[in-house]
């Protein structure tokens, strides 16, 4: 049987966080079952940005499927200032295809490990720091990583290496799935993902 939806990722952490996501969390998202894939783009971000729209159309077909594409901003050669550039570059793409109905686009500013960085208390939890003295936000704003001012850390994907190396723990893609299974959308207002969300709740409404 063809899934309904086809999710074209950049890596194998975004394959995890999306699939522990869409897994356990639809019904709390406010959508009906559906089936789904998830493909990793060999070339990660940058070949989801240069021909991640003709690998989706190919892998959606011309049946009643819907596809959605998602990386990172932040990767070297990014010919766009910012993210909705790049993701406006990527739909006029879908338009040229003639699936820009069934396909959406979503680039994550600057990357994947804003994700992370929620007010949920399984945060701390899943990258080892629970019931730590000093608790994971001092000890990143001590190290510099986290400034006062900030909602989250200024650099992402440094603050959670450097607290998983602090706690000797390997970064895995395991951490990814369990922070998207564990991790609400009420806690983690970022808005790329909630413009995961967005078109996926107009294709599967809940009944």
């Amino acid at each position: 049987m063809n899934p309904e939806l086809i999710l074209l990722v950049a890596d194998k952490n975004m394959e995890a966080g999306l699939d522990g996501l869409l897994s356990r969390r639809r019904k709390s998202l406010g959508l009906a079952d559906f089936s789904y894939e998830v493909h990793v783009h060999p070339r990660h971000d940058p070949g989801c940005y240069h021909d991640g729209a003709v690998l989706l159309h190919g892998l959606i077909g011309g049946a009643n499927r819907y596809g959605l594409l998602v990386f990172d901003f932040a990767w070297d050669g990014n010919p766009h200032s910012n993210a909705a550039e790049t993701e406006a570059a990527v739909r006029e793409k879908f338009r040229q295809l003639g699936i820009e109905e069934r396909a959406e686009v979503v680039v994550i500013d600057p990357e994947l490990e804003i994700w992370v960085w929620s007010a949920s208390p399984h945060v701390e939890d899943v990258l080892g720091w629970k019931g730590s003295t000093p608790p994971l936000r001092s000890w990143l704003r001590n190290q510099g990583l986290w400034g006062d001012d900030r909602p989250k850390p200024q650099d992402p994907k440094r603050a959670m290496e450097d607290a998983l190396y602090e706690k000797r723990i390997p970064r895995s893609s395991s951490l990814y799935r369990q922070l998207a299974e564990k991790v609400g959308l009420t806690t983690c207002r970022d808005a790329s993902l909630q413009r995961i969300v967005k078109p996926l709740r107009g294709w599967f409404p809940a009944k």
